[in-house]
């Protein structure tokens, strides 16, 4: 009785390999792209809370400093009142303001908590030390508005080239397409490499290498399969390829539509530091001076000092939503078009 061992390896048409290993680098590129987009978006999600959080702190500050201003025309007031030189209403609307003002208060650091909260879920610590803008000024971020074209097909092309979200559906369209081509392989021949080895009786022919390759014995059957291979492929291609015709037109028109916005909130920022904020302090002196030599009414001088409260609010309101919006922007493009990067922005 004759014993033999045996050896045997199949390999597959090299085109196979070849097209394989495109398909799945295509794969593993889309993945990266995608890791790099929820970078982007982690980025970008702790930027806007630091900066709400700045807001939110110098609207704290503001609201204190109003209260204060408050509390001295409630105290003009009633000497006024005690005088016979203003009505009891006086007194009563300055308490009222107060009241208004306290709520804010509560509101403002019930806030602040809870921003401070979610930063520290975001960078995954509960020992993140509490940011604290208390005596602290940022300066406003540069946008570089010149990064992004104003023609829809340089900005087709400079998404392709940047944006991972783009990158990523590019990725799985060459996937797709790989896998297409080889789904048309299916009936070139595998090969088929062995070795034997006769361990036990005669040695004669001891060792036999043999190559074979394999052919479809149904070739009908076979045909039909590598059909419906072929064109569940194309279907994928056919349906990748929308989606990034897809995910291409609605990036584009998003950063159109943020990049309109975050020029806004530069010229606004702008008006609310040359104009807006000076001009309502100035109104608000000269009110207060006016009640001071009773040639204005109470009601005057608290819209004066309202008005110059919401206009200071408003400037940090302002700068909150611009930074949201730029750093969504970045996610967007893929770019970092701000000078948020090295950021260091603290005027003392």
């Amino acid at each position: 009785m004759h014993k033999h061992g045996t050896i045997s390896q199949k390999i597959r048409f090299p085109v196979k390999y070849f097209l394989q290993a495109k398909a799945q680098k295509s794969r593993a590129a889309s993945s990266k792209a995608q890791i790099e987009t929820e970078k982007l978006n982690v980025r970008q999600k702790i930027l806007s809370l630091y900066f709400s959080i700045y807001s939110t702190q110098k609207i704290l500050e503001l609201t204190k400093a109003n209260m204060q201003t408050v509390k001295e025309f409630a105290r003009v007031a009633e000497k006024k009142y005690a005088a016979g030189k203003s009505p009891q209403g006086d007194s009563m609307k300055a308490h009222f303001e107060l009241t208004q003002l306290e709520l804010d208060l509560l509101r403002l650091h019930q806030e602040d908590e809870a921003l401070q909260a979610e930063l520290n879920a975001i960078v995954n610590s509960n020992k993140l030390i509490r940011l604290d803008f208390l005596n602290i000024t940022l300066s406003t971020p540069k946008f570089n508005a010149s990064a992004i074209p104003d023609s829809m097909d340089q900005l087709f092309s400079t998404l392709k080239e940047s944006s991972p979200q783009i990158q990523s559906k590019t990725h799985l369209l060459k996937e797709a397409e790989y896998k297409s081509t080889l789904a048309q392989w299916e009936f070139a021949p595998d090969i088929q490499l062995q070795y034997q080895q006769r361990i036990s009786g005669e040695p004669i022919d001891s060792k036999i290498y043999s190559v074979a390759l394999s052919f479809p014995l149904w070739f009908w059957r076979k045909s039909a399969e590598a059909s419906v291979a072929t064109s569940q492929k194309i279907t994928q291609k056919i349906t990748q390829n929308y989606r990034l015709i897809d995910a291409l037109q609605k990036t584009s028109a998003k950063v159109k539509d943020l990049k309109g916005k975050v020029e806004t909130g530069v010229k606004t920022l702008k008006i609310y530091e040359t104009s807006l904020i000076p001009q309502a302090q100035g109104a608000y002196n000269s009110t207060r001076a006016s009640y001071s030599a009773n040639k204005t009414s109470f009601l005057d001088l608290l819209d004066s000092e309202r008005s110059l409260y919401k206009v200071k609010t408003g400037f940090f309101q302002t700068l909150r939503l611009y930074v949201m919006q730029l750093s969504q922007l970045e996610v967007e493009t893929g770019q970092i078009i701000s000078d948020i990067k090295d950021y260091n922005g603290v005027k003392k």
